[in-house]
């Protein structure tokens, strides 16, 4: 290609490379919780010490939750991990009593779809959720980073090399799971994402190898 070029051409022309590497993780299992202390509470390993247990309350299933329910969605206010779903109050309101005003301080919460169909309620004194541990899945990774590099021949032993690195080239946000406290049913903030990162980054770079 260009062979018949003049020299300056060739060297222009020639010794590039290009380089890529595409990853896709999907995303890592989340417990969807209750600060309800039951009679039997399960335990699951904290994510930086898998041999140190914490207390881990889940709450009942009363309607269609399915595994891939989670979806990152951006709305007026922020990202939310759950669209389409609405806090209600708890249905064991109703066993309050009014006495003192007591029922106005109930702050136990219930999750349902858009159409008000209870999908996770709080467990009943006694009973352990029904929900199972790490039902959800959280949000996939997916990266793409690339590098162009130019190698020019100076001599027989010789060569200067120009390179750049591009880390996520798609330059979009890389959405981190919901915190831990915006995954209890009673948060205000259930199902909140509050982090992210995955700012494009360029590197460039020149050696001289000999």
């Amino acid at each position: 290609m260009l062979s018949n070029a003049p020299r300056f051409v060739q060297r222009l022309a020639e010794r590039w490379q290009l380089g890529g590497i595409f990853s896709w993780t999907s995303g890592a299992p989340l417990n969807i919780t209750t600060p309800l202390q039951t009679v039997t509470n399960s335990t699951s390993a904290t994510s930086t010490n898998p041999v140190t247990s914490v207390t881990v309350t889940t709450p009942d299933v009363v309607g269609d939750f399915p595994k891939s329910f989670g979806k990152v969605t951006k709305v007026a206010n922020g990202v939310t991990y759950f669209p389409g779903i609405q806090q209600i109050n708890d249905r064991s309101l109703a066993g309050v009593t009014t006495a003192n005003g007591l029922n106005g301080q109930f702050s136990n919460k219930a999750i349902a779809d858009s159409q008000g169909r209870l999908l996770l309620v709080n467990p009943v004194p006694g009973r352990n959720g029904t929900l199972g541990l790490k039902w959800v899945e959280g949000p996939p990774l997916v990266g793409f980073d690339a590098n162009l590099i130019k190698r020019v021949r100076m001599t027989e032993t010789k060569e200067f090399e120009f390179r750049i690195d591009v880390v996520n080239v798609l330059n979009h946000p890389v959405f981190s799971v919901p915190l831990p406290a915006n995954l209890s049913i009673n948060s205000t903030s259930f199902g909140r994402i509050t982090l992210a990162s995955g700012n494009r980054r360029f590197t460039m770079g020149a050696r001289l190898n000999f």
